[in-house]
């Protein structure tokens, strides 16, 4: 037992001193008072030492009905993805008997009692020891070390005559015995912040005197199986959730908003072009005389982007197939998480959403858009009345979505109380 009790401390001692990596179900915070979990079990009790009937399962018919219930609390701190450690307090009945001896003789005792114990235990993540390291791990298996102070008050009885051999009715009646609790448990995560278990402890104790019989065994013990509900009071929630396209909120921030200042420009000039088409009456073109030795002037050749936008309809939110369109960007992850329909569907979006992967980012759009300002029409919707507030405007050519620029900024948009949004790069 002595040198049982120093291999406990020495590690008890390694389990502080380890590197605080992340905790058995999630992430590990970095405050003290982070990681720390509480936890209830309760189960059957079972004896083991000269008074009992089988060697391992307790007798359930009378007269030796051996069959008790315990139950344990247990204040928990995690201290890496490994180690956690455990404050536990168990109360609860032990009982045992025997008619006959292993020689034949004649025993006829039967005991029954109350047991109380408080021990420090460490739990080893055997899944994560052994295994990869995985914090979203849904089960996992540990093993359980530890030492305390166990404390029993029993009475033993005659079975043939019910006449009491020994114990009294008194709180000095109580034995005190080093107890050293082992055994093996297995987790699972049912809900965000709570793990239900199963566990299995042998509790050796230092003495003999449980029920109060010296016959052949030095050692005494009693195992518990318990079920356990822990709820660990910090867990963070896990990423399955999606969440507005935020900078704090998605994973890295969100490509840069591909906008010009030339391209502004531009497609301000293109709207002064179909104002001034409709203003003025459209002439045939002149016929020169005759006898004019003026040569034929070439027509001026016209911008071909100006002229793709306008012919066409600036209310028809479809992209040419080929040369410059715009889509609005609702979403990026830099993990194969979701489907185009469940971003559709989070978002409430009434567009078909894109997906698309590119420089290590799984993006989501909608919309094609031959003009900017109608992107921007989009763009704007989503901002006010489906809350996207972090939606921006992305240009593609000939289907391709074109790479940032790193010189030219624009402001594209205004907050609350007209002040403007931080300029984003193409």
């Amino acid at each position: 037992m002595y040198r049982l009790s120093r291999f406990l401390i020495f590690l008890l001692l390694l389990s502080f001193v380890s590197g605080l990596h992340s905790q058995t179900n999630g992430i590990l915070g970095r405050k003290f008072f982070n990681n720390w979990s509480v936890s209830l079990s309760g189960g059957p009790n079972v004896f083991f030492g000269d008074l009992k009937m089988n060697p391992i399962l307790p007798s359930t018919t009378p007269p030796t009905d051996e069959l008790r219930f315990a139950g344990t609390f247990s204040l928990n701190r995690q201290l890496s993805h490994v180690f956690m450690l455990r404050l536990q307090v168990l109360y609860g009945e032990i009982a045992g008997g025997k008619i006959n001896a292993s020689d034949g003789s004649p025993v006829n005792r039967f005991f029954e009692g109350n047991i109380l114990e408080y021990n420090l235990n460490t739990t080893i993540n055997l899944s994560n020891l052994f295994g990869k390291y995985n914090p979203k791990r849904f089960f996992f298996v540990y093993m359980t070390l530890g030492a305390g102070i166990s404390s029993w008050n029993t009475k033993v009885r005659d079975i043939n005559t019910q006449q009491p051999i020994y114990g009294k009715d008194s709180s000095m009646n109580w034995t005190y015995a080093l107890v050293v609790p082992a055994g093996l448990g297995c987790y699972f995560s049912i809900r965000d912040k709570v793990n239900l278990g199963l566990e299995w402890t042998l509790r050796g104790v230092n003495s003999n005197q449980i029920d109060h019989s010296t016959q052949s065994n030095p050692y005494e013990a009693y195992s518990l199986l318990a079920l356990t509900l822990t709820y660990n009071f910090n867990k963070p929630s896990s990423g399955s959730k999606l969440s507005a396209a935020s900078p704090q909120k998605q994973i890295g921030p969100p490509p840069p908003q591909p906008v010009l200042a030339a391209e502004i420009a531009a497609e301000k000039q293109n709207e002064q072009i179909l104002k001034n088409q409709a203003s003025y009456p459209q002439l045939g073109s002149p016929v020169p005389a005759k006898d004019s030795l003026q040569p034929k002037q070439a027509e001026p050749e016209t911008d071909t982007i100006q002229k793709e936008e306008i012919k066409k309809d600036t209310n028809t939110a479809v992209a040419p197939e080929t040369g410059i369109s715009y889509r609005v960007q609702v979403f990026a992850i830099k993990e194969n998480t979701f489907s185009a329909e469940q971003v559709e569907q989070k978002f409430k979006l009434s567009q078909p959403v894109t997906k698309e992967f590119s420089a290590g980012w799984y993006r989501y759009t909608i919309g094609s858009f031959a003009t900017f300002s109608e992107a921007k029409k989009l763009m704007t919707g989503l901002q006010s009345k489906k809350q996207v507030h972090d939606a921006f405007i992305v240009k593609y050519i000939d289907g391709n979505r074109a790479a940032p620029s790193s010189s030219k900024t624009v402001k594209n948009s205004k907050g609350k109380k007209g002040n403007p949004k931080p300029a984003t790069k193409e």
